[in-house]
């Protein structure tokens, strides 16, 4: 009957001694009923061999043998086999029980290229991006214990995809792990792991998710800026919300990191943080401070005016990426949280997160009928020749116009 699971024994080869005139102990593995012998790096006369397996053993020498060979044909064949993909195979267990390609191996494992590719971003100070792979990883390695580049088919990927849906996971959710793997897919390619003619994504389209709208209404809007706040952990949620509304949708992280050298004969220059990163220049925001703007910040702003002081005392300076990205994160689930209790006691019906105060600031614009080019700068999301182009052309009227539009509501 056929060995299904592999198996190793220990031999003593006597057809041919070695220099030493020693015979050379080999590692027999067994599976479905084949076999195959490995040399290992210890040699043994006959006599010695016969002592080795007798239950007495004295000698020390031997003893210190015997248990290197116990290791062999033990717990490093055992660790070996954790190694191995399925299905098992002499190569396979080859390469990685003598290391002999241990390196190939370990760059054609799909975790081990992601958990690189996230220590890179880790330490290039690139937290949030970091959190997004790590994320995405764990949702396969859930799916799938182990895997090489070789099982990231367009079977695999639809599957997967299956699998997350009935897990009750949204398709937009789905998209961002699959983009994630093609990412990491692709840089394989280009470090010649894999071979383009190979690549699964030619076939398998990633599925974009639902655009939900994000966007209040100009009805909703008054409703919140109106509301009166039961508590002042409500109030403090709804005003920043709206600072983001009337700061150009401006995200919380940029929100967190605004210094004092930031605002600039009465208007609000910063760098988004989404660009920190970016290999072209830098975007640049512009706005006025509105008295709805200014109001929030007298109210929440730091005393200590330093240019280099952050506005409001959120973040601390000298904290690394991952801890910024900790707080900011904390902060905006503060928001939201309360957002929802703004929103259940008003019977909104939906819950404006923070992100709806960036949606909401540019269909404001858009229904103001201020152009889809102005709005795309005003939120940074222009190219940056379109952005040159855009500030040279910006006079102090545009920004003053979005400005009272806003002050409007």
């Amino acid at each position: 009957m056929a060995i299904t699971k592999p198996t190793a024994t220990l031999f003593l080869d006597t057809r041919r001694a070695l220099r030493t005139g020693k015979y050379p102990v080999k590692l027999t593995i067994y599976y479905l009923g084949l076999k195959k012998r490995y040399k290992l790096p210890i040699g043994l006369t006959e006599d010695d061999w016969e002592k080795i397996n007798t239950p007495r053993l004295r000698d020390e020498s031997l003893k210190e043998l015997k248990s290197k060979l116990d290791y062999y044909a033990g717990e490093k064949f055992e660790e070996c086999l954790k190694k191995l993909d399925d299905p098992f195979s002499f190569d396979k267990f080859e390469d990685v029980y003598f290391e002999k390609n241990i390196t190939v191996v370990r760059n054609l494992d799909v975790y081990n290229a992601f958990q690189n590719f996230i220590e890179d971003e880790k330490n290039g100070e690139k937290a949030s991006n970091a959190s997004i792979y790590k994320t995405a990883k764990k949702t396969f390695q859930d799916f799938k214990t182990k895997l090489s580049f070789e099982d990231v088919t367009p079977d695999f990927l639809e599957s997967y995809e299956k699998q997350m849906l009935k897990d009750g996971k949204s398709m937009a959710y789905i998209a961002i792990n699959l983009r994630c793997l093609r990412s990491i897919y692709n840089q394989a390619i280009i470090k010649g792991l894999v071979k383009q003619e190979n690549y699964p994504f030619k076939e398998f389209k990633i599925k974009k998710g639902v655009n939900t709208k994000k966007a209040l209404t100009i009805e909703q809007l008054k409703l919140l800026i109106t509301y009166k706040a039961k508590t002042d952990a409500q109030q403090r949620a709804l005003d920043f919300w709206l600072l983001s509304f009337y700061a150009n949708g401006i995200n919380m992280i940029d929100i967190c990191r605004l210094q004092w050298k930031n605002i600039i004969n009465n208007r609000i220059v910063f760098k988004r943080k989404k660009t920190d990163h970016s290999t072209i220049s830098p975007k640049i925001i512009q706005l006025d401070i509105i008295p709805e703007i200014q109001q929030i910040i007298d109210k929440y702003g730091n005393k200590n005016k330093q240019p280099e002081n952050y506005i409001f005392n959120i973040l601390e300076h000298g904290i690394d990426a991952q801890r910024e990205r900790d707080v900011v994160q904390s902060f905006t689930r503060n928001i939201n949280k309360h957002m929802k209790n703004v929103s259940d006691d008003m019977k909104l019906g939906i819950t404006p997160s923070t992100y709806f105060a960036r949606h909401s600031f540019a269909t404001f614009l858009k229904r103001s009928n201020i152009s889809i080019e102005i709005i795309s700068e005003l939120l940074g999301h222009s190219s940056i020749a379109t952005t040159e182009n855009y500030l040279d052309s910006f006079k102090d009227e545009t920004f003053e116009k979005v400005g009272k539009l806003l002050s409007s509501l």
